[in-house]
Parts: C-alpha cells; sequence; structure tokens
C-alpha cells in the first residue's frame, strides 16, 4: 500500500501559559481541531498545545501539516523548536526529516499566541490596533484576539517529483475540459517523464485525457496544460442545474498520484442575466451561516435550508476549512465564497500608516491566493464575493488576484455608484447591492441607466423589522420590502441575500441574531469517536454555552430521540418567497451521503488507543490511501468520497468491509456510520 497521509486530529492536552517554557501543570483534554476560542467567554491569549507523535516506519522524509494555528505558532519535537509561523488562514508545513526516529515516540508541543504585538507579523515588532485587527482572523472587529488549532492536522510524505496546484476548468458552453498543473522537482537529479491523467466516476474512467511530456531540471517546475472536448458529462448541480454528480481526475507523474474531485458545470454572466450551466440563477438566503464547520451539522444544516427554499449560503467573512466545500458539493448546494470582511476588521479601520496599509494588502492577497488556489476546483462555488468593502484602494487589488486565478466564476464586491472607478466596474461580473431600500433602489436607477450591462444582486440587506419574533408569526418587514420583494423577478434582479435567517454564533450576540427558520432545539451532544476530520460543537460532551461556543442549538445531528429542527413560520414564508419568484423549490439535494466508516481495532479484545489505521480503495474509487489516527477507544473515523468496497490495514493486518452511500433524511444520530472490527 502506497498511503502518504496519517490524520493526528484528536484528544491532545492544552495548557494557558505565556512563551518561554511549557507549563508544568495546568494541563487539561483538548480536541484538536477546535472551534474558534473567540466564542468562549474568557479566550486565552497565549497558550500550550501537546501530544505524542509516532512517524509511521519508512517515513523518514515526514512532514508535518498543522493546518489552521490561530495566529502565531512555534513547534517544538522533544523540547527542541523545529519552525515557526504566523496566520491562521496561510498554510503551515514542517519538514521533520532528521528531526523524529520513525517508529519511535515523541512530544510534538505547539506554543501559540493571539495576533498582538511581536506575534502578529514576522516583519514588525509591533502594530497599531487597527492592523492587528485587519491581519487576525476575527468573527468581529471587537471580537477578542485569541489562540487555536482550528484546522485538521496531517503527518504526510511526498514524492520529490509530483504534481501541485492542480485546476480544473469546465465549459459547458464548448463541453471542454481544461487541466492546469505544476510539475515540481525537488529532487537531486533532472527528470524525464509524461504526466498521464484520466477523468474517473465510480472506479470507472469516463475520459481519457492526452498525456503531456516534461522535462524538469533538478530544483525547477514545469507548468503543464491540456484541453479537450467532453460531449455527454454529467452536469453539476440540482434540479434544474444539474445533478449533484463528482468526477475524479487521476493524474500520475513518475511514481507520485494525485486526486482531485471536481463537477462538471459552467456559471457565467451574459448580459444581465446570471446563469448556471445556461439556467438563470436567484440566489436567496442569509448572507451567512453559523460557523460549524463540521460535516455532521453541514449535511444536516444544508438540507434544514434547502427545505426552507434557501438557494445559496455563505459564510461571509473569512474562507472556511474546506469541509464545507466539500459537504456542498456532495449535496449539490451552492455557495458564495467570501472573504475580507469589513465586519471584521479586516478592512482597516483608522489605519493611516503606509507601511501598515501596505503590510495589510500583502497579507489579503497572500491569503486570498492561498484561499483560492485551494477552493476553486469545488463546483458548489458559484461567486467570489473577494470582500463586501466598496473602496477601490482596498477592493481593486483583490479583485486582479481573483481573475488571476479563476475567472470561471463570478467575481463581486459590494458595489457602490457613488465609490466605484472604472476598474472597479470593469473588473466584477455583477452588481451586488448592499444596504437599505433608499440607498439600493438609488444604486439601481443609477445602475440602468449609466453603467455597463451586467446582472445585478442583493447581496446583503436588511429587510427585517427587528431581529427576534415570534416562532408562530411571519416576519415583520421593513417598509417598502415587501413590494420590493414581490417584484423582484420582473424587475430581472437576481435574488436576494438578508440576516436573520441563520443563526450566527459569537457569544456577543445573544439577543439580536437569532435563528428565526427553525427554534431552538435541546440535543443530548454526544460523538462516537474523538478521531476523524473537523472541529466539533462540544466534543468531549460538556453540555452548555461554553462547551458550544454557541448562543444557542437550532439542529440537532446527534441526538435520535429529539427531532433535527422546529421549523417555524418563517420557515413557510421563505419556501413561499422563493416559490413566488421561481414558481419551484430550489431542487432536491442529494437525497444521499457519502460513506462514513468507524474501525474498532483491538487486540486481545482490549482498544489499541492510537492505532495507525489505514484504507484503500479495492476497486479504483476516488479516495487516495490514508490513515486517521485512532482515539482512546480504539476507533478510527474515515470519510470515503465513494462507495464501493475497501481494505482497512493496520499492523499488517487487514480487513475488507462494503461500503455504501446512506441517506441523508431521518432521525438524527449516526445510524449511517458503518461499523468495521479489525483484530490485530
Amino acid at each position: 500500500m502506497d498511503a502518504n497521509r496519517l490524520l493526528l486530529n484528536g484528544i491532545w492536552e492544552f495548557a494557558p501559559g505565556p512563551d518561554g517554557n511549557p507549563p508544568t501543570a495546568g494541563w487539561t483534554p483538548v480536541r484538536v481541531p477546535h472551534r474558534s476560542r473567540e466564542f468562549e467567554q474568557e479566550p486565552p491569549v497565549s497558550g500550550w498545545y501537546r501530544t505524542a507523535l509516532r512517524v509511521p516506519v519508512g517515513w523518514e522524509s515526514a512532514r508535518l501539516d498543522l493546518g489552521r494555528v490561530r495566529h502565531y505558532g512555534r513547534a517544538y519535537i522533544d523540547g527542541a523548536v523545529v519552525g515557526e509561523h504566523y496566520h491562521l488562514r496561510m498554510p503551515w508545513q514542517l519538514d521533520l526529516a532528521g528531526k523524529v526516529r520513525p517508529g519511535e515516540v515523541c512530544e510534538l508541543t505547539i506554543f501559540t499566541h493571539n495576533c498582538s504585538g511581536r506575534y502578529a507579523h514576522p516583519d514588525v515588532d509591533e502594530l497599531s490596533e487597527g492592523a492587528a485587527q485587519a491581519i487576525d482572523t476575527l468573527f468581529w472587529y471587537t471580537s477578542a484576539a485569541t489562540i487555536g488549532m482550528e484546522g485538521d492536522v496531517w503527518l504526510y510524505v511526498e514524492d520529490a517529483v509530483r504534481l501541485e496546484d492542480m485546476y480544473v476548468v469546465t465549459s459547458v458552453r464548448e463541453r471542454t475540459i481544461r487541466v492546469e498543473a505544476e510539475v515540481c522537482n525537488d529532487g537531486a537529479a533532472d527528470f524525464a517523464g509524461a504526466v498521464a491523467w484520466r477523468v474517473e466516476r465510480g472506479g470507472q474512467t469516463v475520459l481519457d485525457l492526452p498525456e503531456q511530456r516534461v522535462a524538469i531540471a533538478a530544483g525547477q517546475t514545469q507548468a503543464v496544460r491540456v484541453e479537450v472536448d467532453w460531449t455527454d458529462p454529467v452536469l453539476w448541480g440540482r434540479p434544474p442545474y444539474g445533478e449533484p454528480v463528482l468526477y475524479f481526475l487521476r493524474a500520475r507523474v513518475g511514481g507520485a498520484e494525485r486526486l482531485v474531485r471536481f463537477g462538471f458545470r459552467e456559471v457565467w454572466a451574459e448580459g444581465d442575466q446570471l446563469l448556471l450551466n445556461g439556467e438563470k440563477l436567484m440566489p436567496w438566503g442569509d448572507h451567512t451561516i453559523p460557523y460549524v464547520y463540521e460535516r455532521q451539522w453541514l449535511t444536516r444544516k444544508f438540507e434544514d435550508l434547502a427545505a426552507a427554499n434557501i438557494s445559496i449560503v455563505e459564510h461571509h467573512r473569512y474562507d472556511p476549512p474546506a469541509v464545507l466545500y466539500d459537504v456542498a458539493d456532495e449535496m449539490g448546494m451552492f455557495v458564495v465564497g467570501a472573504n475580507f470582511c469589513v465586519g471584521t476588521g479586516q478592512v482597516p479601520r483608522g489605519v493611516e500608516d503606509e507601511a501598515e496599509l501596505a503590510l495589510i494588502m500583502q497579507s489579503h492577497l497572500a491569503v486570498a491566493d492561498h484561499w483560492i488556489r485551494r477552493a476553486r476546483n469545488h463546483p458548489s462555488i458559484l461567486f467570489w464575493d473577494i470582500t463586501d468593502a466598496r473602496e477601490p484602494a482596498f477592493c481593486v487589488p483583490l479583485l486582479r488576484k481573483v481573475k488571476e486565478l479563476d475567472a470561471s466564476r463570478i467575481a463581486e464586491v459590494t458595489f457602490d455608484p457613488g465609490v466605484a472607478d472604472a476598474e472597479l466596474i470593469e473588473l466584477i461580473d455583477c452588481y451586488r447591492l448592499f444596504s437599505g431600500l433608499e440607498h439600493i433602489e438609488e444604486s439601481i436607477e443609477i445602475i440602468r441607466r449609466d453603467l455597463p450591462l451586467k446582472p445585478l444582486r442583493v447581496g446583503e440587506a436588511g429587510i427585517f423589522d427587528g431581529a427576534i419574533w415570534g416562532a408562530a408569526e411571519e416576519p415583520p418587514l421593513k417598509e417598502g420590502w415587501s413590494d420590493f420583494l414581490n417584484a423582484i423577478p420582473q424587475r430581472n434582479i437576481h435574488g436576494l441575500q438578508t440576516f436573520h435567517l441563520a443563526d450566527m454564533d459569537y457569544h456577543g450576540f445573544p439577543g439580536n441574531i437569532p435563528n428565526n427558520l427553525v427554534a431552538m432545539v435541546e440535543p443530548e451532544i454526544h460523538w462516537p469517536s474523538q478521531s476523524g476530520r473537523d472541529a466539533r460543537i462540544d466534543p468531549l460532551g460538556t453540555g452548555g454555552q461554553t462547551a458550544w461556543g454557541k448562543t444557542a442549538i437550532y439542529l440537532n445531528w446527534c441526538d435520535p430521540s429529539q427531532p433535527v429542527s422546529r421549523p417555524t413560520a418563517t420557515h413557510a414564508w421563505s419556501q413561499a418567497l422563493f416559490r413566488h419568484w421561481t414558481g419551484r423549490d430550489v431542487g432536491p439535494l442529494n437525497a444521499e451521503r457519502v460513506p462514513e466508516v468507524m474501525v474498532e481495532v483491538v487486540r486481545d479484545g482490549q482498544p489499541v488507543a492510537g492505532a495507525q489505521v489505514f484504507v484503500e480503495a479495492c476497486a479504483g474509487q476516488g479516495v487516495a490511501p490514508h490513515g486517521i489516527l485512532a482515539d482512546g477507544a480504539g476507533t478510527s473515523w474515515f470519510v470515503l468520497a465513494e462507495s464501493g468496497r475497501y481494505r482497512f490495514i493496520c499492523e499488517g493486518v487487514n480487513v475488507e468491509a462494503e461500503t455504501h452511500m446512506q441517506p441523508v433524511r431521518g432521525p438524527a444520530g449516526y445510524d449511517h456510520v458503518q461499523r468495521v472490527r479489525l483484530e490485530l
């Protein structure tokens, strides 16, 4: 087996403390990754994480991907510094070659500090308050700067010659697929060979792409590109746009193989129309969803939102972990890819120093580059809403970055005709309006009278008269909004996103940002394993708002004795509004979820805590071989992109299991997770 990745998520230990030596006391269990600690009442300024680390035998060139570390991090192996890093949303990979002995246990320790003082940026000793806020990753600009480990942690090895930055572009109008990639040669010798690639689904080849010959000197890279016709793909989407069908591009160079999942679809602006696969788009929903980046919750949440005819979701404030896009891809949910929100402070407030402003934009462009490259193969992302700012000095550099890296989606910012300049207008693909009704009406008049023809949509507007109303009451609308909403189809406005439909998380907003589509639920929160991907709500089952990191729970993914949700009158109102606009419902999401398997490793009848369990596909499914570190109960929780037969391996012992897609709808709980026992 050629598995080269091992997930290290699970129960670590944490102790608050300053820089210097790790604390000698005060260590408590914490699951890594965890939700943002800014949702805690008194988040720490600095602190330490630690875990035992055992690199598999044969992984002499192992590397460590620490995911999303907030904001500053310094890593130690057995007390020796092995690297440091700045910024939650920038990648942090460490070379462990020569620093660990494969097969032996060492201690991995991470010191973290919030975005302040010399820990804010490597090039300065101190930033102004506004500049520090701008490069931090806050829910809201008044949030407390804090620390954390918020992304999946992987141990991995990679080939010296390999493919990176693979990018798939599909065209419905031209019926073509284009693939671009970088071939890297980190070896000491020159390399000559070929890139072989094909498109697969269900382990079967559906399209062969011509090989590309490469000759790469040691230490160099070479760009490769291929474009071919594809006459009969299944279009991605949900009815009437398509089906949530995903393909896999399998590419190989030398001994290295890469898999990239994608959907065949195209979104474009044609005159004043927004089209997906040739059908008109009508986005309707909230301008944000709660900041829960976890598969079980997201699967249920998307289904719940679609039942209310919410046609699109947006994470709004900053780029999320990949699981949000993964689940949206699988289910057929549409996403606004958003970033650099004014409310978070990422758009500088009160910063006048030119050097600080340049440093902020440099940081933002680096974040945008990483985000777009890692996310641009997700078909669910239809818009790059790169910022909700309006000023060209801030928006234009970010829009240029979008156009440089991915012109295949709708690029937008908050549009104000009184502020926009000619370059901003040229770069955007649609007019995204924001603010109160009077300003929106004035903007529409100016746009349609004076500006180039482009689609128009309302991306963020407060339409409700207040934020809280009864579960049995229809939402109260501000004056004029009822007529505006009813006239949206006739006025050729591409939908609207508002506030107060979906809940937000932060403890500072308990009363004025509720969830009005559904009422509160009270599940008994539990998880069947501490292994596996994603940050979780209350992973240790402590209970209460502090453990949740939420003001209230509006969705039940885990407790079969309680309903999944409690729809309100606003839920029915939302359904009716979208039907009025389009004459239909949003179209069903995927009724099935991808297979999940819990492998329990035992020896002499006892669980093997910390077992390294690997999986490989038996029939060519779109799953690269990888491993999941078992938790204290000896369980490893796998999510598999396609159904079929898989082989699970630990310490040379293996067991095979046939996996199946599972229904999304049904009682809350984990009955969809298949169980496999592996005896050593």
